[in-house]
């Protein structure tokens, strides 16, 4: 029996890790459209994941959780948001406050932080999703690290949904997620969120012929 819980738990943690590359390769590349694909890649895991915690766990109503994830932020928010850089006609790809190279050390350095500020707590967890807590902690950091240095509005975007993404994680594998009705509530203001946002990120592209939000401080009274 402990045997099996530790292969489930590895199995868990190699999704979790996974997610975590993909966070890192949104950040890393300068293509937008790959940060895009990469958004959709970390959800789906993030689904896989789910059902997974639903199977080990005997919580089936995990697996409502795992439907909507997959129907939501893998099909339509990444298709929603292919369709605002088609409407818009970006061309130019992914633009920073800092390069990729700083970028990644960046990364790294928080990926560092997550796993010392966890250390505490997964010191005294040997068997069950050892490396979830610190993963969910980087990529929640990762996506505010990227909403605070990327000047498109579009991956500032992003960066919000790797944040709900990794609150999602630790609440999902820490403590089997939050009741069923929480989470629709969740899942529906971020679909909403992101429709708004994305009506937003037009809105800049009429104004200003780009979607840099730096042009927002040009608006006064």
């Amino acid at each position: 029996m402990q045997q099996h819980i530790i292969v489930n738990s590895q199995i868990i943690d190699v999704l979790a890790v996974m997610m975590l590359m993909a966070t890192v390769l949104h950040i890393g590349t300068s293509r937008l459209t790959t940060c895009v694909w990469a958004y959709a890649i970390r959800s789906f895991i993030l689904a896989c994941a789910s059902g997974l915690i639903a199977y080990f766990s005997g919580m089936y109503h995990i697996f409502i959780t795992t439907g909507i994830t997959l129907v939501i932020k893998v099909i339509i928010i990444p298709g929603f948001l292919f369709y605002i850089i088609k409407k818009v006609g970006i061309k130019k790809e992914v633009e920073s406050y800092l390069s990729s190279t700083l970028s990644l050390l960046g990364s790294c350095g928080i990926i560092l932080i997550a796993y010392y500020a966890a250390e505490p707590i997964i010191r005294f967890e040997t068997t069950f999703m050892k490396h979830c807590l610190p993963v969910s902690i980087a990529i929640t950091l990762l996506g505010f690290f990227t909403m605070i240095t990327r000047k498109k509005a579009i991956t500032q975007i992003l960066g919000l949904l790797a944040m709900e993404d990794g609150l999602f994680f630790v609440a999902l594998s820490t403590s089997y997620g939050m009741p069923l009705i929480v989470e629709l509530g969740v899942f529906f203001d971020i679909l909403v969120s992101v429709i708004i946002m994305g009506i937003y990120v037009y809105r800049i592209k009429e104004t200003f012929e780009t979607t840099d939000t730096d042009f927002l401080r040009e608006l006064k009274e």
